[in-house]
């Protein structure tokens, strides 16, 4: 668990950055777009307010009121209604062929006298003289005046008659650009919120997935943490829901003898072709002490666990326990329990041994006597010679001694197949499983010879043959043999024949066996005897 307390930071916190740099982000694009549309805008309302101003212009000056007469009373009425109807118009005046003014009216102040105006320019005149029908044109405007249009009117017999001029002031174009600015600013400031507001929900997800720390914190725990995974003895590889190698320890690099560096990011199957890791990904169950034989040069033993989150598997970790000294020390003392077993069995004979020898001097029989000796010398040599020729692990040789001298001790013939050899490098089953599987079953075959009838020569033999595809073992009495009953049960744990407290030797074996893919088969006849025929082959 990440420690609680924090390391104080005079620095702005991240968020506050984040937030900072989010909004100044926003307020600058902000910025350069309200102000590209305001440009925009203003240009767009400035073509459609000289465009407005032309077409009330030419309008006007093709009102039939005007064409018949621009002295006509109902001309002055018409002027005033058209400016007060018409929004983007602040003015209306009427001139005659000469120039003069002869009707004039103002929104703002409500003028009507045509006398305020000044008589149109000769440029002006001669612009329609020239044929053309209206122009934008501000020099003959009256005062405050910002844009006018003037328009030629002609009459019904196509002669000019006069000229109509149409104008809107400067505060209505200011109100104009009021109206634009103060939309752009409430645009503005709602961007400005919803910034700010998304800025803080990004930074209080960034706060959550760093865990409430500081980044630079975070990355000084972190590589703590690194640290101390690499300094584990036990492996770590991690891998993701793509099956690529995400993280791998010092441990686990040199265990699986994989470049840590190199390994990262790769495909699994690419950097160790044999793992079976991803079998979790695929079950969602952990798998505890599994027994890495495809790993040759060290013992060891492996736990998957798939990694959840959110209720999905996203990857998986395994953790890899180098027991190799383990397991040597284990060896060792496996050996030393059977040597002293022996050498307990051993003593014992020859305590009986010593007693016949003091018997035959005690009768002054020498002779007998010293054969005696040399004849048990020569055949215990013989017998211990026997074994460990043919099996190569001291372990299991030593295991084999005792179980032959316990065998004495039972008045039971102990016979190791002549055709047995084993070479004691754990290819098909580590040598800690295979004393635990000869063990059980040859002290189960000694037990059945309680049963046997006394006229049946009581006799076990085991066999280890090892060869170049795989390991058969075997293990036969003449004992009294089983039922089909019992044997539907004898691997069931807690299930013996013997009385309370047993049941658990075959259950072992039974285990050890299915661990390393092998098989086991019993065959047993009623007064005939029982056999126990393992089979194992390359399991890597």
């Amino acid at each position: 668990m990440l420690p609680m307390h924090k390391k104080k930071n005079t620095s702005p916190k991240i968020y506050v950055q984040i937030r900072k740099m989010l909004l100044l982000g926003i307020v600058i694009a902000l910025g350069l777009s309200l102000g590209v549309s305001f440009l925009l805008n203003l240009i767009q309302e400035s073509r459609s307010r000289d465009q407005t101003l032309s077409s009330a212009a030419q309008v006007a000056a093709n009102t039939p009121v005007l064409m018949e007469d621009i002295h006509h009373t109902q001309a002055t009425e018409y002027i005033r209604r058209t400016v007060r109807n018409v929004p983007s118009i602040d003015v209306f005046a009427v001139y005659d062929k000469s120039g003069a003014p002869v009707a004039f009216y103002d929104l703002a102040s409500g003028a009507d006298d045509p006398t305020l105006l000044t008589p149109l320019s000769e440029s002006v005149m001669a612009w329609f003289t020239a044929g053309n029908d209206t122009m934008l044109y501000n020099g003959e405007a009256p005062s405050g005046t910002d844009r006018c249009a003037y328009a030629a009117i002609y009459s019904s017999e196509g002669e000019l008659t006069g000229f109509v001029m149409v104008g809107i002031y400067m505060r209505s174009i200011q109100m104009m650009v009021l109206r634009m600015l103060l939309f752009h600013l409430l645009a503005c400031v709602v961007a400005l919120i919803a910034g700010s507001l998304l800025s803080l929900r990004l930074s209080r997800n960034i706060k959550e997935e760093l865990l409430g720390y500081e980044p630079d914190a975070f990355r000084k725990l972190f590589l703590q943490r690194m640290d101390i995974l690499d300094a584990l003895d036990e492996g770590l590889l991690a891998i993701d829901e793509n099956k690529c190698v995400t993280y791998l320890n010092r441990a686990a690099s040199e265990i699986l003898q994989i470049d840590q560096s190199a390994a990262l990011g790769q495909p699994l199957k690419a950097v160790y072709p044999r793992s079976s890791i991803p079998r979790v990904m695929r079950t969602g169950l952990p798998e505890y002490n599994i027994s890495l034989e495809s790993i040759t040069h060290v013992s060891v033993l492996s736990d998957r666990i798939p990694l959840w989150h959110n209720g999905k598997i996203e990857g998986a970790v395994a953790i890899f326990r180098n027991r190799t000294e383990v397991t040597k020390l284990a060896q060792d003392l496996t050996g030393v329990q059977h040597i002293v077993e022996a050498l307990r069995a051993y003593t014992h004979e020859f305590t009986n041994k010593l007693h016949v020898i003091l018997g035959l001097l005690q009768l002054g029989d020498i002779q007998h006597a010293e054969a005696y000796v040399l004849r048990i010398t020569e055949t215990r040599a013989q017998s211990i010679g026997y074994i460990s020729d043919r099996i190569q692990d001291p372990s299991v040789a030593a295991l084999l001694i005792g179980k032959a001298y316990r065998a004495a001790e039972l008045d039971i013939l102990f016979t190791l197949d002549p055709a047995s050899t084993l070479h004691g490098n754990g290819q098909y089953l580590p040598v800690t499983g295979l004393i635990t599987v000869l063990g059980n079953l040859i002290e189960n075959s000694f037990d059945a010879m309680r049963g046997a009838p006394a006229d049946v020569p009581s006799e076990v033999t085991v066999s280890i043959r090892e060869g170049a595809h795989g390991l058969l073992l075997s293990v036969d009495d003449t004992g009294p043999g089983m039922t089909e009953e019992v044997k539907q049960h004898i691997f069931e744990r807690g299930f013996s024949t013997k009385g309370d407290g047993r049941g658990t030797g075959l259950a072992l074996v039974r285990d050890i066996i299915e661990t390393y893919n092998g098989t086991i088969r019993v065959e047993s006849d009623l007064g005939v005897g029982t056999s126990f025929i393992i089979t194992l082959t390359d399991h890597t």
